[in-house]
């Protein structure tokens, strides 16, 4: 069997999904055969592990906590350009690859190629148009955001009109049609596949359980990340970050990258995050408490936290954020961790994402 991946390079959400589906492929098939295309963080990931292409991809200015929908407009541009540049290079090494299945997570260049190859294409996101189409048509948007939305909005509808089937991981249950198929989230490790609390309390060497702080590879979260450590010293906590620089101080412990995340994530007393998908997705099924901050004006994030609300601390902040409010916010997520965690508890979510997801994938090739 052999499947050619196309997937997006903005954040590490994305890349973390795919890794999920490749490595549960690679159990039902050991002479599996996978090749990639991405840029930027899928690219950087996959390029020393799977034969990987370097594409040009959409642009995402990053610059605090504030997604600018001029600049996502202005930086895109030139995007017909890097389309047609992107869609000669995959039509390429898809032909020399000579795949049974194409996966598109992001990518409309790649369901676009799978068409024109005539090749079966099945594209992964975390969001069904109508819900984000009633989502735009009911909040209130300024001009700008409005217009990022629907840009990004046919972004992803040009992507699930050229593939076959598309697959959407949710928190919440919809129901499946012929085209779409809603699966539980999609994770790389289910909390019963890890080692007990006790056990991976003693092989990671933490007395008590941290706070954890994921930043999903974004420049977007450097600032929180930033004030963390500052504010760190003022709490009787220990605090682990994600996707920061490496870096110790006497209760805060910082990586830029670790496999074994979940190890970490099982085992902590409380989450602070940014509103990607599968971070989300991650911190329900785990069942952990959560401070969340979406991007200012960035709707997919604004729709990721609508359906975490009932069980989260969601926060909108913008670079403007101050010691003593993100203060405030963690002192609030320590002191509501119990009844949101009992909260969490009453979820029924059944830990069979990824095999679901897999299933529905092989059905296409035999």
């Amino acid at each position: 069997m052999k499947i050619f991946f196309i997937i997006t390079g903005i954040g590490l959400g994305h890349t973390m999904r795919e890794i999920a589906i490749i490595n549960e492929l690679k159990k039902r098939d050991k002479n599996l055969k996978i090749k990639i295309a991405g840029f930027e963080n899928s690219y950087n990931y996959f390029k020393n592990k799977y034969d990987t292409v370097k594409i040009h991809g959409s642009k995402f200015p990053q610059s605090s906590f504030n997604v600018n929908s001029f600049k996502v407009m202005l930086y895109n541009l030139p995007y017909i350009f890097y389309f047609i540049s992107d869609y000669i290079k995959l039509k390429k090494e898809i032909k020399k690859f000579n795949p049974d299945l194409i996966i598109v997570d992001t990518q409309p260049v790649g369901a676009y190629t799978g068409k024109k190859l005539k090749i079966k294409t099945i594209s992964i996101y975390n969001l069904d148009l109508a819900t984000w189409d009633a989502y735009q048509e009911s909040a209130k948007l300024s001009f700008t955001s409005y217009l990022q939305s629907r840009f990004h909005f046919k972004f992803v509808a040009d992507c699930y009109k050229n593939s076959d089937l598309i697959i959407i991981p949710t928190i919440k249950k919809r129901i499946s049609d012929k085209n779409f198929k809603f699966v539980d989230p999609i994770l790389r490790t289910y909390p019963a596949e890890l080692p007990s609390e006790k056990l991976l309390m003693k092989e990671l060497k933490l007395k008590r359980k941290p706070i954890l702080v994921m930043l999903g590879g974004s420049k977007f979260g450097f600032s929180i990340a930033e004030k963390i450590v500052s504010v760190s010293e003022r709490f009787n906590e220990d605090f682990i970050i994600f996707g920061y620089k490496d870096l110790k101080t006497k209760n805060l412990t910082s990586f830029k990258f670790k496999e074994n995340f979940l190890e970490y994530l099982k085992i902590c007393k409380a989450v602070i995050l940014i509103s990607g998908h599968t971070a989300l997705s991650e911190t329900v099924v785990y069942k952990k408490p959560a401070l969340i901050f979406p991007f200012k004006n960035y709707i997919e994030h604004y729709i990721n936290v609508s359906e975490m609300k009932e069980f989260s601390l969601v926060k909108y902040v913008d670079s403007g954020l101050s010691e003593k409010q993100l203060e405030s916010f963690i002192k609030e997520l320590i002191n509501k961790h119990k009844i949101l965690e009992k909260k969490l508890k009453k979820l029924k979510l059944i830990d069979k994402g990824t095999k679901e997801a897999v299933d529905i994938i092989l059905k296409q090739i035999h």
